[in-house]
């Protein structure tokens, strides 16, 4: 069976949250929706179909309908799972055990749920005889070609259908109020996620529509089956589009932070330069890397903001040591980094000449504007004086 596009997205991105996965090994939240994509995913016919093949005949027809629809289920199950984990405000990420994700009690309600749906399922499944499951459970999914007339196949799709209108529609309520306390740029995915799941939903109640009616004998048209068939494919697209834009959106900010400390880091090297001179002990780095290393650490996400929390924290270390001469050359805290460079030069100066400061007085030079300062504010003023350093050259 050729895999579609929308396929073929669905493979690409489980593949990359696998791959995030990989990198956060201890982040919850990505477990959580990597089993649902991995479980949907399983829940695609062309994998299916694959599985059958490899199998070679040990997955019959109807085993193969039963691992596609249980997966379906349970893949939905952790969908609504992850929202209402996130929507609860669960700390995913934790490593402590007070911290740990909490599942409330509605979470193993629809767990149990789920797992009833699978049971039944099964049941349904077993009661169909298997000479006859592979024409009362067509691989195409087209409900029009199901042995409707056969009370166990009605209740196999019905039941299934159901709880994937429930799930969906629960989903989608859980990703809008997840979206409330998220970014702009995350919202705007899970608002997409959440579209993609109510139209999920409505072609799930079609379709349980349509079986319900044939089941019952009545005569229903084709088109109603065909219809929901094709908001399952829109649905499809609005929620790959929504999970891609939610991750796009979570690279974008790291790659904002990333390009951020990266400038900083190279604007302070004027001033980190000349306190690893006259302070070499203070290094916090004393590792030697490979050659070879050396061009991954220029890219890499983590060596990149370590390698600027180093520096900056060397720069204040450095200031702070110096702050005995800095004194004596009568630096002033208040004035402009551009004079305050100049005093650091002078200090840098005396004290490589030997001299024994007057004072062991700390002073703090490069000081946030506000009382209220924060990391970035004290890091910026550094950068500053760094600069001055550089133009004073």
């Amino acid at each position: 069976m050729a895999v579609t596009p929308i396929e073929m997205l669905e493979l690409v991105m489980t593949g990359w949250f696998g791959y995030r996965l990989v990198r956060s090994p201890r982040d919850r939240g990505l477990w959580v929706i990597v089993v649902a994509l991995v479980l949907l995913l399983l829940g695609e016919a062309f994998v299916i179909t694959a599985l059958r093949a490899l199998s070679d005949g040990v997955i019959t027809a109807g085993m193969g309908k039963l691992i596609q629809n249980c997966a379906l289920v349970l893949g939905f199950c952790a969908v609504l799972l992850f929202f209402l984990l996130s929507a609860s405000g669960t700390r995913y990420a934790s490593g402590r055990a007070e911290e740990r994700p909490r599942v409330p009690l509605r979470g193993w309600w629809d767990g149990a749920a789920a797992a009833a749906v699978c049971v039944v399922l099964s049941l349904s499944m077993a009661a169909t005889p298997p000479r006859l499951q592979a024409a009362s459970y067509p691989a195409s999914g087209r409900l029009p070609d199901a042995a409707l007339d056969r009370p166990e196949v009605v209740t196999f799709y019905a039941v299934a259908l159901v709880y994937f209108t429930y799930s969906c529609g629960a989903a989608a309520v859980w990703a809008v109020r997840y979206g409330r306390e998220s970014s702009s740029r995350v919202r705007f995915g899970l608002r997409l996620a959440a579209a993609g799941m109510v139209l999920f939903g409505i072609a799930s109640a079609g379709r349980g529509l349509y079986v319900a009616s044939a089941g019952g004998g009545l005569a229903v048209p084709d088109a109603l089956a065909t219809s929901a068939t094709s908001l399952i494919e829109v649905g499809a697209v609005l929620w790959i589009s929504g999970l891609l834009a939610v991750g796009i959106a979570a690279r974008w900010a790291t790659l904002r932070v990333w390009l951020h400390h990266r400038r900083q880091y190279r604007a302070l090297r004027p001033l980190w330069e000349r306190m690893h001179q006259a302070f070499p002990e203070d290094a916090l780095d004393h590792t030697r890397r490979e050659p070879g290393q050396l061009w991954r650490d220029r890219f890499s996400t983590a060596q990149v903001h370590r390698a600027f929390w180093r520096r900056a924290i060397e720069c204040r270390d450095g200031l702070s040591k110096l702050s005995p001469w800095l004194r004596d050359v009568g630096c002033d805290p208040e004035a402009a980094p551009a004079e305050q460079a100049a005093a650091v030069r002078r200090a840098l100066e005396l004290r490589a000449g030997g001299h024994t400061p007057s004072s062991s007085a700390p002073l703090l030079v490069a000081a946030p504007a506000t009382t209220a300062a924060t990391v970035d504010t004290d890091v910026s003023q550094l950068v500053r004086l760094a600069r001055a350093l550089d133009a004073h050259d």
